[in-house]
């Protein structure tokens, strides 16, 4: 395929049913809608990039199912074993793992989504592929500029402002550990079993300059632990395995408890 407008409003395309299908297996057995994906829009790129690959690959091959099925899940397989490195590095967070499935390498992919992969690269090149490749010739030349452009910038901004968003999540939840972190070292010190019995004992066990301390601890526990944002909210809801590679993950923990008692209460109300 010559023509790189094209072939990126395929990418768009795969961005979209791939964040389209994920969303609908992760919102049915959970019964509530369910926005999955790094990205605020409804893309999932790691889709996108995987489709192109397989057609641009084994578009050659597409008379020999076989092999497109397990050429298709071993590219799709490394591409998001890639995408889930290349997250961990950047963002120090594992948004995903598997290592609670069988046949798995190292939590990133398993077997079972590989085999799942390999089918739907069966369906995108005989099938998929010919219909969107057919719809989007029909275009006609001159809008495509424009459409491919607008959509690379839409691309472009959203994964600017969705990064810097986990970044500054990932700030919030380790300064939050730090703040749990200094109550629970306090706690020990003042030989108290629990950081909610230790707030009802503050008065009869420390000095004046450690109660101080520990309220201004405790006020600003309660504001972190209450001031997230639209896009971290999602985020936490969209992995339900995201965990921290380096820190302890007890302020995601905490966070995300208080979001499903949040989601209970609208719920009954």
């Amino acid at each position: 395929m010559s023509d790189l407008r094209i072939l990126f409003l395929l990418f768009m395309l795969y961005s979209f049913l791939g964040w389209a299908c994920e969303s609908a297996y992760c919102s049915i057995p959970a019964g509530k809608p369910i926005n999955r994906g790094f990205l605020a829009g409804p893309f999932c790129p790691i889709y996108g990039a995987g489709a192109v690959l397989v057609v641009e690959a084994l578009s050659p091959a597409a008379n020999r199912v076989s092999l497109v099925f397990f050429a298709g899940a071993l590219l799709t397989s490394l591409v998001e074993y890639g995408t889930g490195f290349l997250l961990e590095k950047l963002f120090h967070t594992k948004y995903w793992d598997y290592s609670d499935h069988r046949f798995h390498l190292q939590g990133r992919v398993c077997l079972k989504n590989s085999l799942l992969f390999g089918g739907m690269s069966v369906v995108t090149v005989f099938f998929l592929q010919p219909f969107l490749l057919g719809t989007l010739e029909r275009i006609p030349k001159e809008a495509l500029p424009y459409l491919s452009g607008g959509l690379a910038l839409y691309l472009l901004t959203d994964t600017v402002l969705s990064a810097w968003a986990a970044a500054r999540l990932n700030g919030k939840l380790g300064e939050l550990q730090q703040v749990l972190d200094e109550i629970k070292e306090r706690a020990h010190t003042a030989r108290v079993e629990t950081r909610e019995v230790l707030q009802e004992t503050i008065a009869a066990r420390l000095d004046d300059g450690t109660k101080e301390r520990l309220r201004v601890l405790y006020a600003r526990k309660e504001k972190l632990e209450s001031d997230f944002h639209l896009f971290q909210r999602r985020i936490i809801r969209a992995f339900p395995t995201m965990h921290s590679v380096k820190i302890s993950n007890e302020a995601l923990l905490r966070i995300r408890d208080r979001l499903q008692n949040y989601s209970r209460l609208i719920r009954r109300k």
